[in-house]
């Protein structure tokens, strides 16, 4: 929510609610997890990143702890996985008042700990803190822990450890964390969510035919059409039947479930 990706899109009104009705279904399931993490995996453009800003603004409605992070890949500042520990962390201090007397004194007593490695800071940062958290409160509500876009981070052994290093915490069960991760099917991931102690508690999502996307996009492309007839300056000299609907089935079709394809067209009218 930076003020520089203020226009960051979320999933257009009345799309994309099979996956999202899914994906809340599983943050709010609070009886015998099993599932402790979501693998969200699609093709570029296919709408991941979309559906994860969506899901964000829909947790902060219901009140929902969640903390996120959306790697990109040709942005400096979110292409590498340096930042993510202290995004995470002033994330959770200010959905999680009761970290603060935890978290600032460790930050305290090491100056130097953004300084150093990753793992060390989560740690330091997150995992003990909230380990602490939960020997001293009696009830904790579920934290989500959203990394988007993990195929954007510049380093490939860091995207595969990070997936290992978030799902072996989560998986322990020491605190009410779950971790969703949004990403392609890039080998260096399917190899990490393919072993064992990381598949056993992960639920994957692909975004295919399943979710039937080119309903989706075909509800997209009437509503921003509209949207142009009644709002562009010319929009008084199309015709009333503008565009054809077989012009849109055709724009759906060459679409091929991507998102990316539709809203490139829609931009450029």
């Amino acid at each position: 929510d930076s003020q520089e990706h203020v226009d960051a899109p979320k999933c257009h009104p009345n799309t994309r609610k099979a996956v999202l009705d899914e994906i809340m279904s599983w943050i709010i399931l609070a009886v015998a997890r099993v599932q402790w993490v979501l693998w969200l995996n699609g093709a570029a453009g296919a709408g991941k990143s979309a559906i994860g800003r969506s899901i964000v603004e829909i947790c902060k409605e219901r009140n929902i702890h969640i903390a996120r992070f959306f790697f990109f890949r040709t942005d400096s500042t979110r292409n590498s996985i340096k930042p993510l520990v202290a995004t995470l962390v002033h994330q959770l201090l200010q959905r999680i008042p009761e970290l603060k007397p935890i978290i600032i004194p460790r930050i305290e007593s090491d100056s130097l700990i953004f300084t150093k490695s990753w793992k060390t800071q989560f740690d330091f940062l997150i995992f003990d803190p909230l380990r602490e958290l939960k020997r001293n409160l009696v009830h904790i509500s579920t934290v989500v822990l959203l990394l988007d876009g993990v195929d954007e981070c510049n380093d490939k052994e860091d995207q595969a450890n990070l997936i290992r290093t978030v799902a072996e915490f989560v998986g322990s069960n020491t605190f009410p964390v779950i971790a969703f991760f949004a990403s392609r099917n890039e080998d260096q991931i399917t190899t990490a969510f393919r072993s064992p102690e990381v598949a056993n508690i992960t639920l994957r999502l692909p975004l295919d035919n399943h979710y039937l996307p080119d309903n989706d996009i075909h509800i997209f492309l009437n509503d921003s059409f509209t949207k142009i007839k009644s709002t562009h300056p010319f929009g008084h000299l199309l015709n009333s039947n503008w565009p054809a609907e077989s012009d849109v089935r055709e724009i759906v079709e060459k679409s091929s479930g991507q998102f990316i394809y539709a809203s490139t067209i829609i931009k450029y009218r």
